[in-house]
């Protein structure tokens, strides 16, 4: 499972700063920020069942200084390469990261969606429901807010959890507890509801958040980064690993692969040198000059319980603020790529840059392409777009718009040039 904490978290600081040191809205000197789109997170899942990849994208509008509400956005392709016209979706005010799964179990891909609310503003934190319409493939029900009180939930998961065959949530956010996370255990008499949240404790705050099988004995495990101190604004983080019991009991957490002055943009849990083993692959970058960012591969060694970090340092790569894990030459081995924006210094014509990393196959990643994207582009997903059975590349952009980057069929590893489709 791929999860990810957007970086543009500092683009969106700066936007909320904007909008709330001018006073009130209705004109002035703050027009010329409107309308402003702060693209948030985007993912590729074939929604309305007919076996071809649709794109999902989550953003903040704004189109005055008062005037802010969150965006889903499904594209739904139609015909290789041909999507209709995008549907639309509005509900809160920031939306931040989506998880997608069949909740109430009518085989129909649903959404959760976490909303960080806005600093300094009457709008909560919240969490949001997008049902699929049974009736209707590819449309979702009218946005439902779960009845909690999230305090900054930066990210979600979908799983099972309890070991009763449902799919349950989890959140990275404790409800006012800074240092733990959330469990909602899917009520069984009532499918798309939750009983009451549970607490998950963890050694510190959490940030990302994956689910998934990390000791192969066939249920869902929880790993978090966790912030376990802050000093002078340097931050130190843990991964933590919870497993889960055959009970469905949490066992305690474990601590590993302490990180400083580092900020994680993605998490992510794949079988790295496919031995059968699940590893870690996590992308951080430097939350000052004093840092660099790089990519850190923990390789889950036999038996099951430890692990062996490889990093690769990304100093002088350009693009970084989001990542991504997949198949990138058709080799069945997952490989890295990152996008982001690269203004200084660069062609009046390059507003971001695209990077592709092939896998070493001892823990690293070297990377084989930097192309120039058309957009200001800072969120990336990976999927097979066009049905050919390779792993393409989708990325979100600025105003909203999604860029597509086909990988070819001629030679494996290699993308044809970038296409924005709207």
């Amino acid at each position: 499972m791929n999860t990810r904490i957007p970086s543009i978290l500092v683009a969106a600081s700066l936007t909320a700063a904007l909008l709330t040191s001018s006073g009130c809205g209705g004109g002035g000197d703050s027009d010329w920020l409107f309308p402003l789109w702060v693209p948030t997170d985007v993912w590729v899942e074939d929604v309305d069942g007919d076996t071809r990849a649709d794109i999902l994208t989550l953003a903040s509008y704004s189109t005055g200084m008062d005037q802010q509400e969150g965006r889903l956005v499904v594209r739904r392709q139609t015909t290789p390469g041909v999507f209709a016209s995008a549907q639309t979706y509005s509900f809160g005010t920031s939306p931040w990261k989506m998880a997608v799964g069949d909740i109430d179990g009518d085989g129909a891909v649903d959404l959760v969606v976490t909303d960080v609310g806005r600093t300094n503003r009457p709008d909560p934190a919240a969490i949001w429901m997008l049902l699929q319409d049974a009736a209707t493939p590819g449309v979702f029900l009218t946005p439902r807010r779960l009845p909690l009180e999230p305090g900054y939930p930066l990210d979600l998961a979908i799983g099972d959890i309890n070991g009763d065959g449902l799919p349950d949530l989890v959140l990275a956010d404790g409800l006012g507890t800074p240092s733990a996370a959330t469990l909602l255990v899917q009520d069984p008499a009532n499918p798309a509801t939750f009983l009451a949240p549970t607490t998950i404790p963890l050694p510190g705050k959490p940030g990302a958040l994956a689910l998934g099988d990390v000791n192969g004995d066939g249920r869902n495990d929880l790993v978090f980064r966790v912030r376990t101190s802050m000093v002078n604004y340097v931050a130190t983080t843990k991964l933590v690993i919870i497993h889960q019991q055959s009970s469905g009991i949490l066992e305690p957490a474990l601590m590993l692969s302490p990180q400083t002055g580092l900020i994680q943009a993605m998490l992510t849990l794949v079988d790295y040198n496919v031995d059968g083993l699940t590893d870690v692959v996590e992308f951080f970058t430097p939350s000052s000059v004093e840092y660099t960012h790089k990519v850190t591969a923990l390789l889950q060694d036999a038996p099951p319980g430890t692990f062996t970090a490889v990093d690769t340092p990304l100093g002088q790569v350009k693009g970084i603020d989001d990542g991504v894990v997949a198949d990138l030459d058709g080799d069945g081995r997952p490989d890295f790529a990152t996008v982001g924006f690269y203004p200084v210094g660069a062609p009046t014509t390059v507003r971001s840059t695209l990077n592709v990393f092939i896998q070493d196959s001892m823990g690293g990643f070297v990377q084989t392409a930097a192309m120039a994207m058309p957009s200001s582009c800072s969120r990336l997903a990976a999927g097979d777009i066009n049905g050919d059975g390779l792993e393409d590349l989708v990325a979100l952009c600025s105003e909203n718009r999604i860029v597509l980057v086909l990988q070819s069929t001629s030679i494996p590893g290699t993308f044809l040039p970038p296409q924005m489709i709207d």
